[in-house]
């Protein structure tokens, strides 16, 4: 057994963690905070089609291989709010982790 998480991939909003801009013109764009997970590309993919009918989602990158990245959600608690997914080494350049921030619609 490999200890793999199948319902991985279906992680609630309220389960992700909150990560900061570090990039100004990043939060001018998408907001300052963002909540995210680590969730490989196949991962996103078995998400938005799942789920991608009752969650605004963006449509998933090709996967002709498995990378690691994130489930990203942008402009938490607002009517714009929406699902993407980002390579991990783009995400780690963009936002650094805030552990005791609280996402609001207002605060982003």
């Amino acid at each position: 057994m490999t200890g793999y998480d199948y319902n991985r991939p279906f992680v609630s909003h309220m389960a992700l963690q909150a990560y900061t801009a570090i990039d100004a013109a990043e939060a001018a764009r998408y907001g300052k905070t963002v909540k995210a997970a680590p969730l490989s590309n196949i991962e996103y993919k078995i998400r938005f089609s799942r789920l991608g009918g009752e969650n605004n989602m963006k449509p998933p990158p090709g996967c002709g291989r498995i990378f690691m990245g994130y489930l990203i959600v942008r402009k938490c608690d607002t009517p714009e709010q929406y699902e993407t997914w980002m390579p991990d080494h783009v995400f780690e350049e963009l936002y650094q982790d805030a552990p005791h921030v609280t996402v609001t619609g207002a605060n982003n």
